[in-house]
């Protein structure tokens, strides 16, 4: 998801279900080594290619207000994910922990569901994005994977690569998001913009 903005989630199941994040086809349990994971890091890289993706872009590391981000897991129709918010400090971390654990709002600025273990050492993600109305038509519509990594000093490693699909008629007035159905019509579009982040272990939440 781009950083460089204010963005206001309702809380973690909520915005799993909202932002068309998750399991693209229902089955499996998800994240199943978690607490590999979760904890509060300090930024320590920060930038985003928005031409292509084939190397990393300029450092947005000193644009950005949230210089922290926590990592908790958590729970949906049996299925186990993970959020990646931005918080300003310790304690707004621990605040927006509690607060998406509640499906309470709270505002960040960047943030990331990881839905899948790929192995002990590797979380991955996808969002598919419905677009916005113009017309009789959806634009805008985005599919993004993500990749999360962690090292043995517990620092974390994000990848976030997004791609633009096509416009598509609104469904009764309304856009909507099929996620397995983007996944799809991704499968053929080139890779238009790379954001990483990286982060140091600061705490347990």
């Amino acid at each position: 998801m781009k950083y460089g903005r204010i963005l206001l989630s309702v809380g973690g199941a909520l915005a799993l279900v909202a932002c068309g994040a998750g399991s693209d086809d229902g089955a499996g349990t998800g994240v199943t080594n978690a607490s590999a994971f979760e904890g509060i890091y300090q930024l320590s890289a920060a930038s985003e290619n928005d031409t292509d993706c084939a190397a990393p872009g300029p450092s947005k590391l000193s644009q950005l207000h949230d210089q922290f981000f926590v990592i908790t897991s958590s729970e949906l129709f049996g299925q186990k994910y993970v959020m990646f918010n931005s918080c300003s400090g310790i304690s707004d971390c621990q605040a927006k922990r509690v607060a998406q654990l509640a499906n309470q709002a709270y505002q960040i600025e960047y943030t990331f569901t990881l839905s899948s273990s790929s192995n002990s050492t590797t979380l991955t993600g996808f969002e598919a994005g419905t677009g916005t109305p113009r017309g009789t038509q959806c634009v805008g519509r985005t599919y993004a994977d993500h990749v999360l990594t962690v090292a043995a000093d517990h620092g974390v490693h994000l990848e976030s690569r997004t791609k633009m699909l096509a416009d598509k008629p609104q469904n009764d007035g309304f856009c909507e998001v099929e996620p397995a159905k983007a996944k799809q019509e991704a499968a053929s579009q080139a890779c238009r913009s790379l954001e990483v982040f990286d982060g140091s272990f600061v705490q347990t939440n």
